[in-house]
């Protein structure tokens, strides 16, 4: 899987439209002028900035709408080529750290200072992982700001301020952690700082409630660093082991993640997405709802338009391949080419899905 508002942002500008001679229509912007690759959807014929805006279904559509629309149109496009490319949504593993059950009675005892779970992922490229949510188990009520460091950086990545008021409590988080940002690799921290207000944790002494759950490609342990009273990373050489618990039971989710890849990349999907995006204004333009003056298309057009999608050939007809055939053969040639960056991480191959 990938990350689709990343994938959206970074990747927006890979593509790009020229802008017009005619005066009249040149009307695009600088962002939707960008292209990094040097493929234009202009460049096909049958693509005028002046055919597109007048088979808009909307007439009266102002100029910063226009290029919103298009900004849109290369967007969906983009995505649409990583999902093709991208078939498959490969969850590796999803649990709650504890599952046993627990027995609320007993108060812990912590000392001041950070307490928290060390989570170390393994060294497999496009391996991430979600924090969706945490149960919270504490006997007693007040606050603590919950916060997941990177080593990479002495600032929390995610921080959520959290009040107990019940013994038992759900806090939905949705922390995201791949490759895509500044942190990479390293060890993980997830914890909050304990002083004299902190809720109390209930203890997991009853049976197995204190055996923790093993993730796929995660290692995860408890520590604390006594005396640390700051909302930054510690010194990793005070970090010590702890027993105790710590009031914390993450739901966690390990998956593929592909949004570095394609990101770091981003020159393999050009052709595609400059396809994708044609054929998607020439269907817009042939299938307009708008029927007058210079904005009809005549049907004569608009089997021309169908024929430089799909292609034509046959006994007497002047044959032509089709941008939707071009398409299909590069994304191919994408799924080799990333097999083979991704040679030796993993043992299937990726899955191409039949373009409709």
């Amino acid at each position: 899987m990938f990350q689709v508002d990343k994938i959206s942002s970074k990747l927006y500008g890979l593509v790009g439209l020229r802008q017009p001679f005619n005066p009249t229509y040149a009307i695009i912007d600088a962002n939707n002028l960008i292209s990094r690759s040097g493929y234009f959807v202009t460049d096909n014929p049958f693509v005028k900035i002046e055919y597109l805006k007048e088979t808009q279904d909307y007439k009266d559509i102002s100029d910063a709408e226009f290029n919103e629309y298009l900004k849109r149109l290369q967007i969906s496009s983009i995505l649409n080529v990583c999902h093709n490319v991208f078939s498959r949504f490969d969850y590796l593993d999803r649990n709650l750290l504890y599952i046993n059950a627990q027995n609320k009675v007993n108060q812990e005892v912590l000392q001041d200072g950070f307490v928290g779970y060390k989570i170390r992922v393994s060294n497999d490229n496009d391996i991430a992982f979600q924090i969706k949510r945490v149960l919270l188990d504490f006997d007693t009520v007040g606050d603590f700001k919950l916060m997941l460091f990177n080593t990479s950086k002495s600032e929390p990545i995610f921080e959520q301020d959290i009040t107990i008021a019940s013994k038992t409590q759900e806090e939905v988080l949705d922390w995201k952690i791949d490759n895509s940002d500044i942190t990479y690799k390293g060890d993980y921290y997830l914890g909050y700082i304990k002083t004299g207000t902190t809720p109390v944790p209930f203890k997991r002494d009853y049976c197995n409630s204190d055996v923790m759950s093993s993730f796929s490609h995660l290692d995860i342990e408890k520590v604390q660093v006594t005396g640390h009273s700051t909302e930054t990373l510690f010194d990793l050489t005070s970090e010590e082991g702890l027993s105790e618990n710590i009031g914390i039971n993450p739901d966690i989710t390990v998956y593929e993640d592909l949004t570095d890849l394609i990101i770091q990349n981003e020159m393999l999907f050009a052709r595609a997405v400059e396809l994708e995006m044609t054929i998607s204004v020439l269907r817009e333009q042939a299938n307009s709802l708008r029927s007058s003056g210079t904005e009809r298309k005549s049907e004569q057009q608009t089997l021309r338009i169908l024929a430089e999608i799909e292609g034509q050939s046959g006994e007497g007809v002047l044959s032509i391949t089709g941008l939707r055939p071009l398409l299909t053969s590069q994304i191919t040639n994408i799924v080799k080419e990333i097999n083979k960056l991704r040679n030796g991480y993993m043992n299937e191959s990726l899955k191409m899905i039949t373009l409709s």
